[in-house]
């Protein structure tokens, strides 16, 4: 079983961010108190994170094993800010790359390790391919940026019924 130390819930738009805070208090995983999060062993958090502006020192704390991604690949001219903020997240501890495993249609493989067979971070994005140009566009950006990606729609899907089951 995986167990989950960190969330970090993150949006580059202002009400999105405000309606996640409200989902994590309906699901009871409001934190107030930021002290709190900072002692605290699980935590949930919601962050702003622009794609366009965001930097290593902007991402140096996220001490990430798993990134995922839910239908983030839409706009062509966000692509590339995409395939810049993936590659700072998956650069693992000795400077290298590692991989991207999307997943079209919304489903997420049973490859689910929280790592890569070399032990750095990995990326999970489940997305619809409404436009192909759209994603052929973030496939040949992830390719010159050197991130692996690994298409895991045939795969089984993993089922979560909460977050709750995570941490």
């Amino acid at each position: 079983m995986c167990v989950i130390m960190q969330v970090i819930l993150t949006d580059g738009d202002a009400s999105t961010l405000t309606n996640m805070k409200a989902n994590m208090e309906m699901n009871n995983l409001y934190i107030e108190d930021f002290q709190l999060v900072k002692e605290s062993k699980n935590k949930v958090e919601c962050k702003y994170l622009s794609w366009e502006e965001a930097c290593e020192s902007d991402l140096r704390d996220y001490q990430r094993d798993i990134v995922l991604g839910a239908d983030i690949i839409y706009n062509p001219s966000c692509v590339p800010h995409l395939v810049r903020v993936l590659c700072m997240l998956l650069r693992g501890d000795d400077g290298r790359r590692e991989s991207v495993n999307a997943a079209t249609n919304g489903e997420i493989g049973d490859e689910v390790s929280g790592t890569t067979a070399a032990g750095g971070p990995v990326a999970y994005i489940a997305t619809v391919i409404r436009n192909a140009d759209t994603f052929n566009c973030f496939a040949k950006a992830a390719a010159d940026a050197k991130l692996s990606v690994v298409d895991i729609t045939s795969s089984a899907a993993v089922q979560f019924s909460s977050l709750h089951d995570l941490i």
